[in-house]
């Protein structure tokens, strides 16, 4: 209901009382207002949304298929604690799956590897600042937290 657009439009009608009255006004879109919001936040971003808005937070990029078990064990860890991850589990090279990641505009990339399994680890890698180390997951979980939340 909008009781504003007839005034502004000086819309009246004479009702039975031979007075002049402002009209109530009912819309209809194809599109709501939850729409147009989500349009002008894609635009905005142009979509490389913020952490805490993406729909995908960080990909595990296993270096190659024996070590997919292990990059499993880290989805589940980085999915109990809230982040919002997948796995390519693909046969492409790292470097395919890494283009892929920069296309899809996902902000982290968890690499694992033989080194990263054998230690416990995971290597990082931010999009737009690049390799930040290899470190535990926990300690992974604890530099994206603020960056995770809708409210500071």
């Amino acid at each position: 209901m909008d009781f504003n657009l007839p005034q502004r439009l000086g819309a009246e009608y004479v009702g039975k009382d031979n007075q002049k009255h402002i009209p109530v006004m009912l819309h209809r879109a194809a599109v709501g207002s939850i729409e147009r919001f989500l349009g002008i936040l894609i635009e905005e971003f142009m979509g490389d949304f913020p952490l805490w808005l993406a729909p995908v937070q960080a990909r595990v990029l296993p270096i190659s298929e024996k070590f997919a078990e292990y990059a499993h064990k880290v989805e589940r860890e980085l999915v109990n604690a809230g982040v919002r991850c997948d796995i390519d589990e693909s046969n492409e090279k790292l470097g395919y799956k890494f283009r892929q990641c920069e296309l899809q505009k996902i902000p982290y990339k968890v690499i694992v590897g033989e080194k990263e399994m054998s230690e416990g680890l995971v290597s990082i890698n931010k999009r737009k600042e690049g390799d930040k180390g290899s470190m535990t997951v926990a300690d992974f979980l604890k530099m994206t937290e603020a960056d995770r939340q809708v409210v500071r």
